[in-house]
């Protein structure tokens, strides 16, 4: 179900996160999640994965760092990056006509190592 159409990956940092939320969406299916969505746009932010877990909706956050010199892959996802997760979010809700307010929703980090041997899923990292 592809309710935005994602943009056009055309440089190198985009093509790498391309591939790093492939890696993502594959890992999450092996942990018995289903797809839904990749690459939704809104002038709020995006949301790199949308995923079903049983009957919750999880926004997934995918993240990558080729060396820790500004922090892991972790640290990098900020208050106003997690601000502009939550907003891209409720405005998708919004189109299914469901708020985060009523929604069973989750949002989730995968985060990658350096060469993206290593993968760290994180369930619920807003806990709100």
């Amino acid at each position: 179900m592809w309710l935005h159409s994602p943009l056009k990956k055309t440089s190198p940092q985009q093509r790498q996160g391309d591939k790093f939320e492939q890696l993502a969406r594959h890992y999450l299916e092996m942990q018995g999640l289903t797809f839904i969505a990749a690459n939704q746009h809104f002038k709020s932010g995006e949301l790199d994965l949308i995923m079903r877990d049983g009957t919750t909706t999880v926004f997934v956050e995918v993240r990558q760092r080729k060396n820790a010199h500004f922090g892991s892959a972790i640290e990098s996802v900020d208050w106003q990056k997690q601000q502009r997760w939550l907003d891209a979010a409720n405005l998708w809700l919004s189109e299914q006509e469901q708020s985060l307010e009523d929604a069973d929703c989750r949002f989730d980090l995968v985060a990658f190592g350096a060469n993206g041997d290593e993968i760290t899923w994180i369930e619920n990292f807003l806990d709100e």
